[in-house]
């Protein structure tokens, strides 16, 4: 990774750390991945349009293998990520020639004066199992939104229905916008974004899949007020999560195997306290964000 990733993730919102997963790992991911998106059902994937899946990962143990890897744990050190905690993970997949990926944050906890801060709550993780450029689908994104007020920011929350199906393809919601930045990847590279930022993808206009893992980190998680740990054990035990509707009896990822358990368990969110858990609250207050051309 060139220069200073934490500082380019502080400022800008995100990094990418190249060539950080050796070839075998790509392999056993793309492996891992084939059985649930084989299983996916025609509903799934029209509810789901503009992602292509949500295939929430607890549900498949091999994943134990990427969620706990020592070349994230080294990325992690390097980043500063004082006490990291996972809480989830989805396999989003593009079908060929499908919609973009609606324009959104990921964030739900903008009650909080820590929300408007430099403090980082929460961090995708994102690894593609394919080279992707604006063509397939790959990431695009608004640098600096994570801290600064956009137009976006006024837009209906992530994930509602209507932009999942695309019901409007028309939406600006799916189009380009001023300032965005596409981010091009190898196979090998992770992404690395604050969950405040905006970001999105373009369409998939090529004849083959594109496979993304996002894995959910939490930083400082010891550190974070206990009402936001005790939502981050509420999405672990999915419980309440817009995009895990249909979790009800599924597995958790505490609920795995001995061994696949044991690469994990160190990063398992902890929580034992009494706070009730974090408002769910995906929509920022714009006046407290930063003007857009505020410099740091």
């Amino acid at each position: 990774m060139h220069g200073d990733p934490r500082r380019q993730l502080v400022q800008q919102g995100y990094c990418v750390a190249r060539d950080l997963l050796p070839t075998a790992t790509m392999t056993d991911l793309r492996a891992w991945a084939a059985p649930p998106l084989r299983a996916l059902s025609a509903a799934h994937r029209s509810r789901n349009r503009s992602q292509g899946s949500l295939i929430n990962i607890a549900d498949y143990p091999d994943f134990a293998g990427i969620i706990g890897h020592a070349a994230l744990g080294a990325l992690f050190d390097d980043l500063g990520f004082a006490d990291p905690a996972f809480s989830s993970g989805y396999l989003i997949s593009k079908p060929p020639h499908s919609p973009a990926l609606f324009w959104h944050q990921d964030w739900w906890g903008w009650d909080d004066p820590l929300s408007y801060s430099d403090a980082i709550a929460q961090v995708f993780v994102m690894i593609y199992l394919t080279a992707t450029t604006p063509a397939n689908g790959c990431l695009r994104v608004i640098p600096r939104s994570h801290r600064c007020r956009h137009p976006l920011h006024e837009a209906p929350e992530a994930h509602a229905e209507d932009l999942s199906r695309v019901a409007n393809p028309n939406d600006p919601l799916y189009h380009a916008m001023p300032g965005e930045t596409p981010v091009p990847v190898s196979p090998g590279d992770v992404v690395i974004g604050d969950a405040r930022l905006l970001h999105g993808s373009f369409a998939n206009a090529s004849d083959e899949e594109r496979t993304l893992l996002t894995l959910w980190y939490h930083p400082d998680f010891a550190r974070l007020p206990a009402g936001m740990r005790s939502r981050i054990r509420e999405i672990f035990l999915r419980r309440g999560v817009d995009t895990d509707p249909a979790a009800g009896e599924a597995m958790l990822v505490s609920d795995w195997p001995g061994p696949q358990l044991r690469k994990v368990r160190a990063l398992l969110p902890d929580y034992a306290g009494k706070a009730p858990p974090h408002a769910w609250n995906r929509r920022p207050d714009a006046s407290a964000l930063r003007a857009s051309n505020q410099g740091d």
